[in-house]
């Protein structure tokens, strides 16, 4: 990250969490690194609603993804405007520690004694070394930073460092533990982790037994948000052959995978019957005659349940799990070139099904003029040209949610077009959705 770029990130950063009881968990050395990536942060409960606010008005950024992702804890994707860029910031927003079922550290907890670095509050030193020992090893693993990391802590600490692992692990452990952190050996530690790992979750439920319960009631309640508003989103791309869709495809995929916490591509239809193939030809796919009526009819069958049930048992998972979802082509494709998919039957047919198939959230039609397209696809006649870019246009004109983009444009700028379309479409979705957080 370029240096101005930084100073705009930190000002923002600054901005949002100006009066606001909050601190970083770890891993603030490399806050100029980390700004421009996952930030993990605590906020106090009261201050949530604030931080809330003041995310839909901070200048030059727009809120576009805001994920509960545990029933206290928040990722939070903000698209930042630098000049003519766009980068990200994401910012992991916590009321307090919770895994594996438990409530593990409460804000007032993790903000005790929280100490100003270089502008930042961050946690303070015993703070930061209970937590980061009790998440590495509910997660079972040490990565070379946080095994580093605690090695200098336990050193920095001394006496204090022993006392910590005792009340987290018990006298039992608690030697061997601090003295293998010290020592470096994590090996030794990363094989007895599992052990480790039941003692910590047996000393947690003497000391709160009934904390599962308030743990799984609220989290009830973020699964059943999550399954009704789903945070990934779903595109497809339109147009016909040579207009530039896979390559936009791929820059928006690069571009746009850090508001999410995957990316998935699909050609056409969700493939869920993979062993089964009746999409056209890709190199000519005017060239094969219609199949007959019967056949065009079980084709549609076909679609209808591999559209509905893939989306059901494939897309929508993917939304769920905050997925950006891409399908270069889809349904309504065979409705504007019947032709390339060998549809012979009635055309009433085709478009009736096109009620009951699952429909993205969004349609980006790449437009490009009927010489530059034959330019690119040779196979097309110049009639052929006309009469796809008519039909595009006319589809991408009948839906508040489809959007024409010029193709005729560079790669990069095509791309652009398409990244301002999907980020004002995101903001406009968080607004919505935001105070419906429970």
């Amino acid at each position: 990250m370029g240096k101005d770029t930084w100073g705009v990130m930190q000002d923002l950063f600054k901005q949002l969490f100006h009066s606001i009881d909050y601190c970083l968990l770890h891993n603030w050395e490399d806050i100029s690194e980390k700004v421009s990536g996952d930030l993990d942060i605590v906020v106090h409960p009261r201050d949530l609603d604030t931080l809330k606010k003041k995310i839909l008005v901070i200048p030059n950024a727009k809120l576009v993804n805001f994920i509960l992702y545990e029933s206290n804890c928040y990722y939070i994707a903000l698209a930042v405007r630098n000049g003519d860029s766009i980068h990200f910031l994401i910012i992991d927003v916590a009321t307090d520690y919770r895994w594996d079922g438990r409530v593990w550290f409460k804000a007032e907890e993790l903000l005790l004694g929280r100490r100003n670095w270089k502008g930042f509050w961050v946690a303070a030193p015993e703070v930061e070394f209970k937590y980061l020992l009790t998440k590495k090893i509910l997660k079972g693993d040490f990565p070379q930073r946080a095994a580093k990391r605690l090695q200098r802590l336990a050193k920095n600490l001394n006496k204090k460092a022993d006392l910590l692992v005792e009340d987290l692990l018990g006298g039992h452990w608690a030697k061997q533990v601090i003295d293998l952190i010290r020592g470096g050996k994590w090996k030794v530690l990363e094989a007895n982790l599992s052990k480790l790992k039941k003692v910590l979750k047996r000393r947690k439920l003497l000391r709160d037994p009934l904390d599962f319960l308030s743990y799984w009631f609220s989290e009830l309640k973020r699964i059943y948000f999550r399954l009704r508003y789903p945070t990934g989103l779903w595109i497809a791309v339109l147009g016909p052959d040579g207009a530039g869709k896979s390559t936009l495809i791929e820059q928006l995929k690069d571009g746009l995978e850090r508001p999410f916490r995957r990316t998935a591509v699909y050609h056409f239809s969700p493939g869920l019957f993979r062993r089964i193939h009746w999409r056209a030809p890709t190199s000519d796919p005017h060239s094969k005659p219609p199949y007959s009526v019967l056949v065009s009819l079980l084709k549609l069958v076909y679609y209808w349940l591999e559209f509905t049930l893939g989306y059901w048992l494939k897309i929508r998972i993917d939304l769920i799990r905050s997925t950006i979802v891409f399908f270069d082509r889809y349904y309504e494709d065979l409705l504007i070139d019947p032709k390339r998919y060998r549809y012979g039957g009635p055309f009433w047919w085709a478009k009736w099904l096109n009620h009951i198939i699952p429909a993205p959230d969004l349609w980006l039609v790449v437009d490009v003029p009927e010489k530059e397209l034959m330019s690119r696809k040779r196979e097309l006649s110049e009639e052929e040209a006309q009469r796809q870019r008519k039909e595009y246009k006319s589809f991408a004109l009948r839906f508040s949610n489809a959007f024409l983009l010029n193709g005729k444009c560079q790669a990069v700028e095509v791309a652009r077009q398409a990244q301002e379309v999907i980020l004002n479409y995101l903001h406009e979705r968080c607004l919505k959705r935001i105070g419906l957080t429970p």
